[in-house]
């Protein structure tokens, strides 16, 4: 149940002790007043029950106000930090995916803090989907034993879609909408993001190194036209369309047509970086062929 909701409860809930309140106060003092018979003394007496209940519902009421008051600026102060801490995270996402490298001495070591901060503050659904920002950040070291790491493409993109999420709970969390962005808004909202990745990544440039020779080849055909995926010594993964020199761009998003027709199954953690995706594609292409 969201803030707001519990809320409107709350003051149902009052309402109600007030209706109830007034209702045992005239059931209750109905029989006095007719045993007394009226008069001075049943004007007094009336009169007396009648301040005693303005003066406990008088108490009620400012006891209302003070706890509604309080919460109100306890809200107010968590609402700031919540957007402080919210709004961190996106900043330095963005710092280390525009200068295209996470190191362990600098990203590495805000995200544990990041999390306690989550827990402390911030609601159930918003840290189960930064949890996943956090997975994908810290899968990009898998393998590799360098203090800095350069964030491939697939990784920046999967980080990108998952901060979505993480966006998309925030919304509710925040209380800008009691639910999140509708599937078709958030899906086009996602489309749009994604396609732009793709323009700023650029073309692969052929690799000449004599010393990273081409390790493993293989040759699919997808939606009818033919390429072959070419992966080098080093890891690199350079794809290339039947009658073409150059090495396609966009590598990634052939490597999901070829996943999604040879139906190959791979896995969220093979998408994190393009050479792993790569290499998970022409191993589960050739154990087909075995």
């Amino acid at each position: 149940m969201s803030k707001l909701d519990d809320a409107r409860k709350k003051g149902v809930n009052t309402l109600t002790a007030l209706a109830i309140i007034a209702i045992a106060v005239y059931v209750g003092f109905t029989p006095l007043y007719e045993k007394i018979g009226g008069g001075v003394a049943g004007a007094v007496v009336g009169a007396s029950f009648g301040a005693i209940f303005v003066i406990i519902l008088t108490m009620y009421l400012l006891n209302k106000q003070t706890e509604i008051e309080q919460e109100s600026k306890r809200g107010e102060k968590v609402f700031e930090q919540k957007m402080n801490i919210y709004w961190k995270v996106f900043d330095d996402t963005q710092s280390m995916l525009k200068d295209g490298h996470i190191s362990k001495e600098d990203e590495m070591q805000k995200l544990p803090f990041v999390m306690m901060k989550l827990i402390a503050i911030g609601d159930d659904e918003v840290i189960k989907a930064y949890q996943k920002v956090y997975k994908a950040m810290t899968a990009v070291f898998e393998g590799s034993k360098e203090d800095k790491v350069k964030i491939e493409n697939a990784s920046s993109e999967i980080i990108i879609s998952l901060l979505s999420n993480f966006a998309n709970e925030c919304r509710v969390d925040l209380g800008v909408s009691s639910e999140k962005v509708k599937d078709d808004i958030f899906d086009a909202a996602t489309s749009v993001i994604s396609q732009s990745g793709e323009i700023m990544s650029g073309n692969n440039p052929p690799i000449k190194d004599p010393d990273n020779p081409v390790a493993e080849s293989e040759k699919v055909t997808v939606e009818g036209k033919n390429y072959t995926i070419d992966r080098h010594k080093k890891g690199h993964i350079r794809i290339y369309k039947d009658g073409m020199g150059e090495p396609l761009k966009g590598s990634k998003g052939i490597l999901k047509k070829i996943d999604k027709k040879y139906k190959l199954a791979l896995t969220e953690t093979d998408w994190l970086q393009t050479q792993r995706a790569g290499k998970a594609v022409i191993n589960k292409l050739k154990e087909q062929k075995s």
